[in-house]
């Protein structure tokens, strides 16, 4: 179990440093979304001759509706980077997706079914909504307008991502049979989501195909480990990356923080860390 451990930790790292380089390329919304969608696309055909697929109907049309629904996702991410800066948009959709995860593993997929195990993971959502509210503090007074139509932008972002996750959970599509039908299901979203975009073909466009494929590498081993360790333990693990994209935020992108917002951020994501560890020990009790 340790390897699969250390498997379902790579989309962790492979995500931190996705959200990284996505500000550091630039571009606008709809470029950003579309390259990164198309980087996904790309993986999955250098992908497709070296696994096993059985595709029927059914799979494919849930991992296309799978892909419309990231596209949504990313596209409010992206928005939100620029609203809010990654340090503190990461900590707070990581956290709010690790919730909703988390209970849709416990409600709709019995994850956790011991009793024993089941407190672990109520004690593991506690210590994440603690680490939300340290990672997202903020001295400096801001405008209620500015940070409200934040905090939607984001919470959209993550109610689809965890959509994105759980329809193929709830509806067992085979991790392989995913990767490309879902992948075009992006690029097709994405597409009509930019569609009065004029920019959104571009020279930065297509720079920003390299951390798409970063993100589709993730996203293929993240599946692959939901159906090894389950979704309440490899989704966790899958987000430890927040770290890499929080303390990045500030070091490699260079965004502002005092001193009590660095304390702030560097306990909550120990929150997040416990919770992840929390969650772990839940899963071995079951």
């Amino acid at each position: 179990m340790g390897l699969q451990i250390l498997l379902a930790l790579v989309p962790s790292v492979l995500w931190g440093l996705y959200s990284l380089i996505i500000p550091k390329i630039g571009g606008n919304t709809g470029q950003q979304t579309l390259g990164v969608t198309t980087g996904a696309l790309l993986f999955a055909g250098i992908c497709f001759p070296f696994y096993r697929h059985h595709y029927t109907l059914f799979g494919v049309t849930v991992s296309v509706l799978s892909g419309f629904i990231w596209a949504f996702a990313c596209l409010y991410q992206v928005k939100s980077f620029k609203q809010m800066g990654v340090s503190r948009t990461m900590p707070i959709t990581t956290g709010m997706q690790l919730i909703g995860t988390g209970l849709v593993g416990v409600l709709f997929l019995h994850e956790l079914g011991a009793a024993a195990a089941l407190e672990l993971g109520i004690a593991a959502l506690v210590v994440f909504v603690v680490g939300i509210a340290l990672t997202s503090y903020r001295e400096r007074k801001e405008s209620y307008d500015h940070v409200g139509a934040g905090m939607v932008t984001v919470t959209l972002s993550s109610f689809a991502y965890v959509a994105y996750i759980v329809i193929i959970e709830i509806f067992a599509v085979n991790s392989f049979d995913v990767i490309l039908p879902q992948a075009a299901g992006m690029v097709a979203g994405a597409l009509l989501m930019t569609m009065n975009d004029e920019d959104r073909f571009s020279a930065k466009t297509a720079q920003l195909i390299i951390p798409g494929v970063l993100w589709a590498a993730g996203n293929l081993i993240m599946f692959y480990s939901n159906g090894v360790l389950g979704v309440a333990l490899s989704f966790p693990l899958s987000q430890l990356g927040i770290i890499i994209s929080s303390v990045g935020g500030m070091v490699v992108l260079h965004e502002e923080k005092s001193r009590t917002e660095r304390i702030a951020l560097l306990i909550g994501l120990l929150c997040v860390f416990c919770g992840v560890v929390l969650v772990g020990a839940a899963k071995a009790l079951q």
